[in-house]
């Protein structure tokens, strides 16, 4: 009886353990907002927003403040585009009044990002209200 006890713990423990170490190994699935928060924080391709915009208590002033770009209703591929080729929004060097404040528009294009990064990139600015 005794040793049957032990087998049953034993066996218990492996299949516990196993099913502990694949649950705990598991690859996470990030969204796309959530890529879109790592593209924009490691600089990949060159692209640097925090050089002219503020997301939170980071970033510069030359641009809108983009920590709350979600509540601006602006369309995924509104943001896409902005974000790729901003002179099809704004004509370059021209003044652009967003949020009350005057910029001149001088946003380079970023076409090196590819889709699935301007998508990441878009949500990710679509997510931050």
């Amino acid at each position: 009886m005794k040793k049957g006890i032990t087998v049953i713990f034993v066996v218990l423990v492996i299949v516990l353990g196993y099913i502990a170490v694949h649950a705990i190994t598991a690859p996470v699935k990030l969204s796309a907002a959530q890529l879109g928060n790592q593209l924009i924080h490691s600089h990949k391709k060159g692209i640097d927003c925090f050089a002219c915009h503020r997301i939170g208590k980071k970033g510069g002033t030359i641009g809108p403040d983009l920590s709350k770009e979600g509540l601006a209703k602006h369309s995924i591929k509104w943001l896409e585009v902005q974000i790729a080729t901003p002179g099809k929004h704004f004509k370059s060097g021209s003044m652009v009044k967003i949020n009350g404040k005057t910029y001149m528009a001088i946003m380079p294009d970023h076409k090196m990002l590819n889709k699935k990064e301007l998508f990441e990139l878009a949500s990710y600015l679509d997510s931050l209200k």
